[in-house]
């Protein structure tokens, strides 16, 4: 154990990564906050307020505003002629229409389908339109009209002596049956007997037979009949054309309308004329119409539009917005106070000044501006760098097969002595953190063994590595990573430098058979040989930073930025890659497993 890192614990200047890292945070928001302030404007500013406060301009500024009064100033005239104005009768009784709920409803009415409808019978009214459709329905009458004319040619036909005989006979069963025995084989045989000689006796006989039959006796009676005369002179007589056309006429529905409004006494109370008239004084009556042409006439109505657009109301309105406004009662109210000064804008950036000098981004960047606090931060720039919170391993930094297994079989192998085979990736996980994890499972790897070369084995136990060889190689610089200090005796876990061969190496940290910083390598007799510092003081299950800056040959190493070796390693001077792995030197027990090796995240710095 080293006595170096138990005191470092026991005076408490070991302190767990978080801590580390949120001083880190702090200083890094301190530098970024230091960057804005030295490039701002406002500490531009400031500086030059510093020089102005330090003038003597401020002084003969006071003097010149104190001097400065309300009475006789344009603001004092400004209000004198607004309150001259807001006094006068016409635009106190312009407001108070101006506002009042008789105005809105006079111009919500006005302009209303009631109010147009009342203008528009008013005009119907008054112009004499309404008269003359009046005088014009009212002077319509049955008697002496067209229609009267030819319902009294109709009558006067339908009570002549043709036409009732025409009436009367037309289409009668009287006429049919007449019309029938005309041309009846009886009509025919009397007609030819009562023309033949006498001498004949039988034909006598039987002419005066036929000539006793009542239909024969009742023929000749209605074929001599004044009536049958009168329907065959009226048949297609000109009467009986006129008689037909009177009739059909005065049938139509549109006479006997026409008849019934030239007889009705009523038919102008029935007209549109009449309807308008009782519309219109229904809308005299209206209220909302009488308020209308009441208040159009008022004398209140008539003032606001005298007012409305004339030049003492936009003086007052241009007064009102300006005696009104904020900057008027401020400019008002400032040269009226005795303490003018203390409301002035230089009063204010001599105050402001005292203000700033307390502002704590300002003291802060005072406080940096002349010490070393940020010069890590201004010389160094990180140049790789991950915090694994990636779902996947980034293939582009890194591999997770050795340079030589690589170089030379396209996969992983396992030295003589090792337990475990490091598989291709399958033992390596991010999310968070890198976690290397080493699994009790049976896997086929190979082995080198002189002088068979690689033969294959059997191993009980799967590991994991990654390496930066094929994205970053370290020069000079700094390289760093937050692991949790958790060693499991029976492997070695390890995070380290190294060039092209695995050994030698550089340690940044090595935990569970050895818990070590420093070098490590293999000697002449064959065995890892080890010189640095011993860590086991290191409390268990707690994160810590470990860092190296190497200087050519020269190494510095760090646990949470207190140094804690240094040594030159001639080996080294030269660019190298950086490696984690775990290997199983022993058989781990079952409680310990699986056995994790977690780093949270890897960074490296070069100077700029």
């Amino acid at each position: 154990m080293s006595f170096k890192i138990f005191s470092l614990q026991l005076s408490g200047k070991l302190k767990p990564a978080e801590t580390i890292e949120k001083q880190r945070k702090v200083l890094a928001d301190d530098y970024k906050e230091f960057q804005e302030v030295e490039k701002s404007d406002e500490l531009k500013e400031f500086l030059e307020l510093e020089k102005w406060i330090k003038s003597g301009e401020l002084q003969s500024k006071k003097k010149e505003i104190e001097a400065q009064q309300f009475k006789g100033s344009e603001e004092c005239n400004q209000l004198k002629e607004f309150e001259r104005l807001r006094k006068s009768s016409a635009i106190r009784k312009y407001f108070t229409v101006f506002n009042s709920s008789d105005l809105k409803k006079f111009e919500d009415e006005r302009e209303s389908a009631t109010m147009n409808r009342y203008y528009e019978l008013q005009e119907y009214m008054t112009k004499g339109q309404f008269e003359q459709e009046r005088k014009e329905i009212k002077s319509q009458a049955f008697k002496g009209s067209v229609e009267e004319k030819h319902w009294l040619e109709y009558k006067r036909l339908e009570k002549s002596a043709a036409i009732r005989a025409y009436n009367e006979l037309e289409g009668s069963e009287k006429l049919k049956k007449h019309e029938q025995l005309t041309n009846s084989e009886k009509l025919k045989t009397f007609t030819k007997l009562r023309n033949a000689p006498d001498k004949n006796k039988e034909k006598r006989k039987e002419c005066n037979k036929l000539k006793r039959d009542s239909e024969i006796k009742a023929y000749f009676r209605f074929e001599k009949s004044n009536k049958l005369k009168l329907y065959r002179e009226t048949v297609g007589s000109h009467d009986l054309r006129r008689y037909n056309e009177m009739k059909e006429y005065i049938g139509k529905d549109d006479y006997k309308a026409r008849e019934a409004f030239l007889k009705d006494k009523k038919k102008f109370e029935k007209s549109e004329a009449f309807k308008k008239q009782q519309e219109f004084n229904q809308l005299k009556a209206n209220n909302n119409v009488k308020f209308v042409l009441k208040y159009r006439k008022s004398a209140l109505y008539k003032n606001y539009l005298d007012v409305k657009d004339s030049f003492d109301l936009k003086r007052y309105y241009e007064l009102e917005k300006i005696t009104t406004s904020g900057e008027f009662k401020k400019r008002k109210v400032w040269l009226e106070d005795r303490k003018k000064w203390e409301k002035t804008d230089e009063y204010k950036k001599e105050q402001q000044y005292l203000e700033d000098k307390q502002k704590p981004h300002l003291v802060k960047y005072f406080k940096y501006k002349d010490s070393t606090d940020f010069d890590f931060l201004k010389n160094w720039e990180v140049a790789f760098e991950d915090d694994f919170t990636a779902k996947a391993l980034d293939a582009k930094k890194w591999g997770t097969r050795g340079a030589v297994a690589d170089k030379i079989l396209g996969e992983n192998y396992a030295m003589p002595g090792d337990l475990n085979i490091f598989t291709d990736g399958k033992n390596v996980k991010t999310g968070k953190q890198l976690t290397i994890e080493i699994k009790k499972e049976k896997s086929t790897g190979k082995v080198w063994k002189m002088p068979a070369g690689f033969v294959p084995v059997d191993f009980e136990y799967t590991s994991g590595q990654v390496t930066s060889g094929k994205s970053f190689w370290l020069e000079d610089g700094i390289v760093e990573a937050k692991i949790k200090f958790n060693p499991v005796k029976q492997v070695v876990s390890s995070l380290y430098l190294s060039g092209e061969e695995n050994t030698p190496r550089v340690n940044l940290l090595e935990m569970g058979t050895k818990n070590n910083v420093g070098f490590s390598g293999i000697n002449g007799k064959g065995k890892v040989e080890t010189t640095g510092l011993d860590i086991s003081n290191l409390k268990k299950g707690v994160n810590y930073i470990f860092a190296i800056e190497k200087s050519g040959s020269s190494f510095t190493w760090k646990i949470s930025d207190v140094e804690v070796l240094k040594q030159n390693g001639n080996e080294f001077g030269k660019p190298l890659q950086i490696n984690a792995a775990s290997l199983v030197v022993h058989e781990v027990p079952g409680s310990s497993l699986p056995a994790r090796f977690d780093i949270e995240w890897i960074k490296c710095y070069r100077k700029k």
